[in-house]
């Protein structure tokens, strides 16, 4: 009997373009033009489609999930429906999305959705985005690797997973300049998976948005304007993600790193050292740290070795990246932050004034009980 019953509707489809045709001819002309044509014929198309249409009525039967792949065309996402009994037909789902003009803004992903439902529920379904099955994980900026894994085994996905990945580096979508190390080069952000999402898929969303932000940053150009190379600028931005605390600060900061490789002057910074040693926080640093014979042989300290470290030391954010590309103007060669309450922070170009602003930054200390970064 059903068998009979589609017959007969598709039959009448049949005889029903032909009227259509006519109709929407008809609309041409009275409109005199496409916009016209196409607006009455996804119109009218949906009413006489929905008329013969085997659908389904009710609020459904049971609770799914079912997955819209990226890319997936509103034909493909009917036979979806169609095979997992959430519509009864395509030519419901098609009725339903000729009739509704936000049906093309379906996102993909996997959606919480109901088996047996009226096609135009389901597209209602589909167009709510809070049905979406997603979990968020949020890695912060300034993250060494290390960390940025212990942020993503959040996700649910096993830190021996992230670590296999991370020993494979040429699989990752990692920018060029990164020379196959992913230190400094997964970009801190928020991002979105589901429970198929494995830990290389997750990294690599992590690297292709490094990649996405550096272009649009220009780091190209900076590179060019600057006379260092891209993977130089993603060192200093790491810096800098790790040593300002006001974000006005970031791209004066930047200037001060750019003009002392200018002088050929060592960098000294307190962060590549935290980074050599790889002890967390400040205040667990070994007695002498900061010396210039300590920590042993690193590329990383910068009050040892001349130019910038051997990689990155954090992963920077847009903010930090946007200064080290394009730092302010000034002739500052110093720096220091003489309150760590406020983040006042002095920049002076004369080695006898921040000397001064050093003594001042040490009375602070003094006065405030040396807390951490003293």
């Amino acid at each position: 009997m059903m068998d009979t019953d589609r017959t007969r509707r598709r039959e009448i489809w049949h005889r029903v373009k032909g009227y259509l045709a006519v109709a929407v001819s008809l609309a041409l002309l009275i409109g005199g033009g496409v916009f016209v044509f196409n607006q009455v014929e996804r119109r009218v198309t949906g009413i006489f489609t929905a008329a013969i249409a085997e659908d389904y009525e009710g609020e459904g039967e049971e609770d799914i999930e079912i997955e819209i792949p990226q890319g997936s065309s509103l034909t493909v996402i009917g036979e979806i429906l169609v095979d997992a009994d959430v519509v009864a037909s395509q030519e419901a789902w098609q009725a339903a999305v000729a009739a509704d003009d936000a049906s093309s803004t379906v996102q993909a992903g996997t959606y919480r959705v109901r088996t047996q439902v009226p096609a135009a529920t389901a597209l209602d379904m589909l167009l709510d985005t809070s049905r979406l099955v997603v979990t968020r994980v949020t890695v912060p900026e300034g993250l060494t690797l290390e960390k940025q894994v212990e942020a993503l085994t959040a996700s649910g996905i096993d830190e021996e997973d992230f670590e296999k990945a991370l020993d494979d580096p040429e699989e990752l979508k990692l920018v060029g300049y990164a020379d196959d190390s992913p230190e400094g080069f997964l970009f801190p952000d928020t991002y979105d998976f589901d429970d198929d999402t494995t830990a290389e898929e997750l990294l690599n969303q992590m690297a292709e948005r490094y990649g996405d932000v550096a272009d649009d940053l220009d780091f190209k150009g900076a590179s060019e304007d600057l006379d260092v190379s891209q993977r130089d600028i993603a060192i200093v931005a790491s810096i800098i993600d790790r040593e300002v605390t006001i974000p006005e600060d970031r791209a004066k900061v930047s200037r001060v790193i750019y003009n002392r490789l200018d002088e050929g002057m060592r960098l000294q910074f307190d962060s590549t050292v935290y980074y050599a040693t790889g002890i967390y926080p400040p205040e667990q640093q070994p007695a002498g740290a900061f010396d210039a014979t300590g920590p042993p042989e690193s590329d990383y300290n910068t009050y040892k070795v001349d130019g910038l470290p051997a990689g990155p030391i954090s992963a920077p954010g847009r903010a930090a990246m946007e200064a080290a590309a394009a730092p302010a103007d000034g002739d500052w060669l110093y720096f220091v932050t003489v309150n760590f309450e406020t983040g006042e922070t002095r920049f002076t170009a004369d080695p006898a004034e921040h000397e001064r602003n050093v003594a001042e930054w040490r009375q602070w200390c003094e006065a405030n009980g040396n807390p951490s970064g003293c």
